[in-house]
This record gives structure tokens, sequence and C-alpha cells, in this order.
């Protein structure tokens, strides 16, 4: 049997992003993947940070460019807020993912399909990985990339964690009079938002909650909330949990590392996770070239954890403040999103920014070609 390098669980934008780096700095890298499996439910808008992140172009998977969000709340109803320049590309997550993982395969990773897993173990010297057909992977480490219900952390029987919750459905444009620009609805429901997500052949329409307890994101209200607002319901319904517990969370198991919504990457104001995951992906990567991988992980990954949790405080108090905090984003806090993502800036740098407190706090990283081979 083969002993990999590094296995990989889960072929997302964690995954790939990963198994990029690893490839191309030689390692032998070997990506599970269900296929056949419908791409996870993603509403697919990628901010400039996250497009400064990828070593590629992603622009053969790009479906619309954004430069304009409108912000609706209880009143004045809708607010257009003008970047000065792009902020934000539309992708469709299949896509997205297919074109990441190719990129990766390019580099020399292996790609391998299961229908599941069946055991994880480890010691000292490697991880073994069996498939639900029993088919056994070795590798000297895993990283853990399939999602906010990981398998891998259910099978080391590690403690469940409670996130953000979406759901998600598909409009063709060809039943729509009117094609609506970007839209984030903060009166669609309590503790979360509408979205409306233009995609050149669809639009994706979606409900966010940034707590899963608080309920309300289901089947029922996004038809309502399709209907207000598009005059029809959606098709390929979806709902899907959000990994918003990086502040709380583990980062590794032994020779494990977990990327991703498997780490809770994403940040729980407004539920983006791509960035978080090609993020965590790539430390992961980082630190798996180096000796004492789990630690060096960790301290990379703290200025993100740090992030994350001051958006989860910031969470706390936007939601239960509506509409009053609804009409400080459709002012100049909106205002300074959109002008801060165009520029590259993450939520937090936004929002020191908007208080005044200059571009202090996390910087983003970005890890250079040339420290990847």
């Amino acid at each position: 049997m083969t002993t990999w390098d590094v296995i990989i669980v889960g072929a997302g934008q964690a995954g790939s992003a990963a198994a990029w780096d690893l490839a191309r700095s030689g390692l032998q890298v070997l990506v599970l993947h269900r296929p056949g499996r419908r791409a996870k439910p993603c509403a697919g808008g990628l901010t400039m940070k996250t497009l400064q992140r990828y070593r590629f172009d992603i622009g053969p998977v790009i479906r619309e460019r954004i430069d304009t969000l409108h912000v609706g709340g209880s009143r004045p109803g809708r607010v257009a807020l003008s970047a000065p320049s792009l902020f934000c590309v539309m992708t469709e997550r299949g896509e997205l993912d297919a074109y990441c993982l190719e990129q990766a395969r390019e580099q020399g990773a292996q790609v391998a399909a299961v229908t599941g897993l069946k055991a994880v173990t480890q010691n000292h010297h490697g991880v073994t990985v069996t498939d639900s057909q029993g088919r056994r992977y070795a590798g000297r480490y895993l990283l853990a990339a399939d999602g906010a219900n990981s398998s891998v952390a259910r099978l080391l029987g590690l403690p469940r964690h409670a996130g953000a919750m979406a759901i998600e459905g598909l409009v063709p444009r060809q039943a729509l009079s009117d094609w609506p620009g970007m839209t984030l609805d903060f009166d669609a429901l309590p503790g979360g938002y509408g979205w409306l997500f233009p995609k050149g052949d669809h639009v994706n329409v979606g409900l966010y909650i940034w707590q899963h307890r608080l309920g309300g994101a289901d089947r029922p209200a996004l038809d309502a909330y399709c209907r207000r607002t598009l005059g029809c319901t959606p098709d390929q319904v979806a709902g899907y949990p959000l990994g918003t517990w990086l502040p709380q969370g583990r980062l590794s198991q032994g020779r494990i590392l977990f990327v991703g919504d498997a780490a809770g990457c994403t940040e729980s104001l407004l539920g983006e996770g791509i960035y978080g995951a090609v993020l965590s992906g790539q430390w992961a990567a980082q630190a798996l070239l180096g000796p004492a991988p789990a630690q060096h992980y960790q301290r990379a990954m703290q200025p993100w954890r740090e992030e994350l949790r001051q958006v989860n405080q910031l969470s706390r108090l936007f939601y239960p403040l509506r509409p009053v905090s609804t009409r400080i984003l459709q002012g100049r806090l909106g205002s300074t999103l959109v002008e801060g993502f165009a520029r590259g800036l993450t939520l937090g740098q936004c929002k020191r920014r908007w208080r005044g407190a200059g571009f202090s706090g996390w910087q983003d990283p970005v890890v250079p070609d040339s420290a990847v081979g």
C-alpha cells in the first residue's frame, strides 16, 4: 500500500488550495472526494481578498463582476453602495471547485473517489483512512477538509459545534422580468439576511442565519422571500451548516489538521467562508512543509482566529440591534465595507477603518508562490 505524504479528505476550496501548494512543493498528495455528489451549496461570491490568495487565474469560472451592493432593510428600502472598483465576483460553486481541483491535479496531486469513510486511525508514524468499501489509504499526515459536518471529526469522536445555517436555491434567468444586482436584505428573517446573487444564466437566492439555533432559515421562508423579491419560487433548494467556531474550535488532532468549515473558518456576520477555506488550506500546507506542523499551523492561524472572535462579537451586536444597525450599514459603514473589499481588506479591517483606527490588526499574510516551490 502506497504511503502518501499527505492525504486530503475533501476536494472543496480548502482541500484544493492545500493540494495545490503541497503538490507544487513536490510532496505526494492524495485527495479523497465523493464523485457524482451535488456540489456544496454556496452563494459563490468572492471578494478581492479571496481572489488575491489564489495561485492561479480563476477567470474561466467567473460569471459576473460586481462593483455595487444593494442593501435592504425595513426602511428606507434598498440602498445601492458603489465601490470605486470591482469588489466581488460571482462563481458557481460546482464549477469553481472542479476548476480548482483540476489546477491541483496539474501540479501533481492525485485524486481518488470514495463514497464515504468508515474509519480514521493514527499513530506516531502516520494516519490510515478506510473508506466505506474497505479500501485503506495511508499517509504521513491527513488534512480534514470535509466541511462543517466533518466525517473525520465524527470518526475521531470529537465534539460537534453549532455554527451558522444557510439555505439556497436557483431561479433561471428566463423566469425573471428584471435582473437583480447583488443584494443583501436584512429584513428577510431575524438573526440573518436574504441574498440575491446574479450569475449569468440564473440568480442564486438564499437565506443566512448567523446562529443555527435561532431557526427560520427553512424552505417555507426561502419560498416566501423568493416570491417577494423575484416573483417566483426557486429550484434545486438545499440547506447546509456553516462552520463559524474557529475562535473556540480545534485545529488539529495528532497528525490530522482541520481546514475550512471543518475547522470553523467561516466568519459569522455575513457567512463568508471561501476566504477562510483558502487561507486555512494554504497555511496548513505551509505547516506541513516544515517541522512540528500542528504547532506551526496553530501559530499561523492565531491572527485569523482572533479576527473571527471579534467578528463574532460584532454579530452579537449587529443582529439584535436591527433595524438601527441595518440603517448604519446602509450608510457610511456599508460604503466603507465595499470600498475596503475592493482594496482586498477583511471585514475586521473594514470595521477598524470605519471606526477611525486605521489598518492595524490582522493583515492577510499572502504566501508568495516562491514559498511553495
